[in-house]
């Protein structure tokens, strides 16, 4: 299996994992945050969302544009949160089917498209598809270690 096949792969897992965790948790307890300056699962999921929608725009600029140089992606939180947990869960997944519907569009020289991140300087589309699996592994570890410390 080509990387690319399993970074697509990883990409598409994401959501089931995802709705997997949540399944357990309650409305009051996706809002609780497990420490004063940590996220709640529901922040957590919304912030899944929002960078979700910033990446699919970084990499469709990639594509576009002749190595672009794009900006650090910094989410503010203050999240709306007056969905349901499903509701942000929702979000995220159509974002997501968005990004792969997107990267199965693309042949294997756009893969290696250049671009300037601002923290690590010249890199190349396949890497930033990386980051995006990172990502979701980093806040699917972190809901995962919620759920447990909570008795989820």
């Amino acid at each position: 299996m080509s990387r690319r096949a399993v970074l697509i792969e990883s990409l598409e897992s994401a959501p089931r994992d995802l709705a997997r965790l949540l399944r357990p948790v309650s409305a009051e307890d996706a809002l609780r945050r497990p420490a004063p300056d940590a996220w709640s699962i529901a922040e957590l999921v919304a912030h899944l969302a929002y960078t979700e929608e910033r990446m699919l725009a970084r990499l469709r600029r990639i594509l576009a544009e002749d190595t672009p140089t794009v900006e650090y992606i910094e989410d503010p939180g203050g999240h709306d949160l007056s969905a349901p947990l499903t509701g942000l869960l929702e979000r995220f997944v159509a974002r997501r089917a968005e990004t792969v519907a997107f990267l199965q569009g693309l042949d294997q020289r756009d893969w290696g498209r250049p671009l300037i991140h601002p923290r690590i300087g010249s890199t190349r589309l396949r890497e930033q598809v990386q980051a995006i699996v990172d990502h979701d592994s980093e806040h699917l570890a972190e809901i995962a270690h919620i759920r447990e410390a909570g008795g989820l």
